[in-house]
């Protein structure tokens, strides 16, 4: 029974060899290697940009300018109530509703 498992590991070793052979000399094989050494790069390359970019202080400081957007917006918004509240036109309103998607978009 050993020798009948043998018999076909040595076979399917046979099958196999061609494809070898035509892998090895299509080049892909180096093609994959420069391909994972240069992803490894990017790789290495984005983690440095990322630890030397956000920092805890830029993390914090972006952090503070988004609270500051959104107060502002906020702000925005309830003066823009207000303004409708005084005002029924309809000029008003809409130039007011544009400023405010404008705004929104800078996000």
């Amino acid at each position: 029974m050993a020798l009948s498992a043998m018999s076909q590991i040595e076979a399917m070793a046979e099958d196999v060899q061609p494809l070898l052979a035509e892998v090895q000399e299509s080049g892909l094989l180096k093609e994959v290697e420069s391909l994972t050494r240069s992803l490894t790069q990017a790789s290495d390359d984005l983690r440095r940009v990322n630890s030397s970019i956000m920092t805890p202080e830029n993390t914090e400081l972006v952090r503070k300018s988004i609270y500051t957007l959104i107060f502002t917006l906020k702000n925005v918004e309830n003066i823009s109530s207000d303004i409708l509240g005084f005002t029924g036109d309809e000029v008003t309103r809409k130039n007011l509703k544009l400023l405010i998607k404008s705004l929104s978009r800078l996000l």
